[in-house]
């Protein structure tokens, strides 16, 4: 009788324990879907930037004016590459995690959520170092293609927002 409590008192501890993994799980699959989206819509800005300048923009005859639009460009397109990047990452983390839990063998939900940890935060790196890109790629913008006086207010107001960012990031 004692033999058989004990083990009725392990299996329910597994359960509780396993629950809880459960739940942890379907955070890190709904944040990665957020992210997703986020990082999708801003990747779709980013290529609209690129796709949508016309040669008429880029007729400047200087020099300073032809080095700041290349710049621009690879800003750019490094900033849609990194959401880009953080989409996929994030989108094969929330269908191949949940799917390893369920379908893996025993122990599979805690290897599934080392695994969810770990590229978890590689994601989030990942987007937040394609949301900096983008807000360089913004500032580049109006210097390259703006008056000095708008330019200098529009990238006040960028620096402004990426601080802020930067400190609310740093307080979670």
């Amino acid at each position: 009788m004692l033999l058989a409590d004990k083990r009725d008192l392990q299996n329910q501890l597994k359960l509780s324990v396993l629950r809880i993994d459960e739940k942890e799980l379907d955070l890190y699959t709904t944040n990665c879907n957020t992210v997703c989206m986020e990082a999708s819509l801003l990747a779709g800005f980013a290529f609209t930037a690129l796709i949508e300048n016309r040669d008429e923009e880029f007729s400047s005859d200087s020099a300073y004016d032809s080095s700041l639009q290349a710049t621009w460009f690879g800003v750019t397109t490094c900033a849609m590459l990194l959401e880009m990047f953080a989409l996929v990452k994030s989108m094969q983390l929330s269908i191949m995690a949940p799917g390893l839990a369920l379908r893996g063998p025993e122990g599979s939900m805690y290897v599934s959520l080392v695994v969810m940890r770990r590229e978890h935060r590689k994601v989030h790196a990942y987007f937040y170092a394609g949301l900096v890109m983008f807000m360089a790629s913004v500032a580049l913008y109006v210097w390259a293609f703006f008056f000095t006086a708008m330019a200098a207010a529009i990238t006040t107001m960028v620096g402004v927002v990426a601080i802020g960012l930067f400190f609310d990031a740093t307080r979670l």
